[in-house]
């Protein structure tokens, strides 16, 4: 059975969250670039946003049909500011994924994190198909932690990463918030 999935287009008080074309790459790209600090948190490197728009950041087995990769927008200026990579569906049936929020460096600490994560908690509650939404974070990307517990994610289901911390070793905390 497919999943419920977000609509295409969503809004907020003051942004417009919508799918994100092709033609918004170099936008994205830019975006994607000013928040490649967390690199150092994560061990991680972006993949290139054209590859993500064409072929989706998919879990293990996962389905293109159900990833989905929205542009943010202000709706004052339509100004790019951010990204939202979402999953329908992993890594159950019941959990609604969210694989990454990067907010401009720039218009990070103004309130858009937050609004548009309470607006799509709100939006993933009244689809049918979902109990919990799931998310990882890096063990060492503290801003992040605080983030998304202060927003309710306050379930750690699981740790994975090197089981030694140094410099250069990198872990993950999965964090979850159930559904009402």
């Amino acid at each position: 059975m497919k999943p419920d999935q977000l609509p295409n287009h969503w809004e907020t008080a003051r942004l417009f969250v919508d799918d994100s074309q092709l033609d918004e790459q170099f936008e994205l790209q830019r975006v994607c670039d000013a928040c490649a600090y967390i690199d150092k948190w994560t061990g991680l490197s972006d993949r290139p946003i054209v590859s993500i728009i064409e072929n989706g950041d998919l879990p293990p087995n996962g389905s293109k049909e159900f990833f989905r990769l929205q542009s943010i927008r202000l709706a004052s200026t339509h100004q790019l500011i951010g990204y939202l990579n979402i999953y329908h569906g992993y890594p159950t049936a019941e959990v609604f994924w969210i694989g990454m929020l990067g907010i401009d460096p720039q218009f990070q600490g103004q309130g858009y994190g937050q609004e548009l994560t309470s607006r799509l908690i709100e939006l993933v509650g009244e689809l049918q198909s979902y109990s919990k939404i799931g998310l990882g974070v890096a063990l060492k990307n503290w801003p992040a932690i605080r983030f998304w517990v202060s927003a309710g994610f306050d379930r750690i289901i699981k740790i994975s990463g090197d089981k030694v911390y140094s410099n250069d070793s990198f872990a993950f905390l999965y964090l979850e918030k159930k559904l009402l």
